[in-house]
């Protein structure tokens, strides 16, 4: 009888064949090019360490904050019978209400006509552009940056979250700041945006309410029909109400929970992490390029 032949055991290590190298060869071809692999792997090292250098120093600041109407539609006494007149006069303590008036104060914080008016009663041009202002001279080294130039580093700045998840509503304002000449404002210039949010929005509401009460009352001199006044003289009530509950409350759109503090440390940059990338890119990278060169060599062989 014949006999089968019998299959021949495999090694562990593949053999080389053709251009296909064995891990043995690997090796070998490796350390045959390690100068190359450590000059590169070191030069990319180097080039992480000068990437992570150029980043710019960030100093950060945060306000949290709650609506306000749901502030007080929490509280007792005082608070809750103004929250009780706030839903006769239309100020709603639905989701939905408040939610759109705390869109619209997010919404206009980042317009252009809300921060230069800002930027100008708070006098922040000196402060943004620290580097370009003489504070002893009290005048501009140069030409003064224009409005416009404030608004967009202000807006750049700005940075709102929320979190659909927490339904106490509360919102994160955080300002961020590169590279700023005195840290130590950076706080101040956070927790004014939300006063100015709240009084920017008090002051539209007292608006509002003045112009209805000015138009109904026009309407109650043309009419003589009694059952109408009434109507008038009731929606007249409701936006005297309305003025007197936007003056009696100063936090009124965002109630601060937990205002900014004085940064006295930078945020931590990503040092350690960036550096070992570019170390493993840099040693992968020569790997995989005398590996090529080596089965360049095979193939022309």
């Amino acid at each position: 009888m014949n006999q089968q032949s019998q299959p021949q055991p495999t090694s562990l290590y593949p053999v080389e064949r053709g251009d296909e190298l064995s891990l043995i060869e690997l090796w070998k071809v490796l350390v045959e090019y390690k100068l190359l692999i450590i000059v590169f792997t070191a030069l990319t090292t180097l080039g992480a360490i000068y990437y992570v250098s150029t980043l710019p120093t960030i100093y950060k600041a945060e306000v949290l904050m709650v609506p306000s109407s749901k502030s007080n539609s929490r509280g007792t006494g005082l608070s809750g019978n103004l929250n009780g007149l706030a839903g006769i006069v239309g100020f709603s303590s639905s989701s939905s209400s408040i939610g759109a008036k705390e869109e619209e104060a997010l919404a206009r914080l980042r317009t252009r006509v809300f921060l230069t008016k800002h930027i100008k009663e708070k006098n922040l041009k000196p402060i943004l552009f620290a580097d370009k202002w003489d504070g002893a001279k009290k005048q501009w080294i140069g030409t003064e940056p224009s409005n416009r130039e404030a608004t967009e580093l202000l807006r750049s700045m700005i940075a709102i979250s929320t979190s659909v998840k927490d339904k106490s509503g509360v919102i994160v304002l955080t300002v961020n700041w590169k590279n700023p000449r005195d840290p130590s404002k950076i706080a101040n210039i956070a927790n004014e945006l939300v006063a100015s949010m709240n009084v920017n929005a008090k002051q539209r509401e007292i608006l509002e309410a003045k112009k209805s009460k000015f138009f109904l009352k026009r309407e109650l001199e043309t009419t003589e029909i009694v059952n109408f006044k009434l109507i008038l003289y009731n929606l007249i009530e409701q936006q005297t109400s309305r003025i007197m509950l936007a003056n009696i409350r100063d936090e009124f759109v965002f109630s601060v929970i937990d205002p900014a503090v004085e940064q006295l440390l930078p945020d931590s940059k990503p040092t350690l992490l960036l550096i070992f990338i570019g170390s493993m890119m840099g040693l992968l990278g020569s790997c995989f390029f005398v590996i090529t060169i080596r089965k360049s060599k095979v193939l022309i062989n």
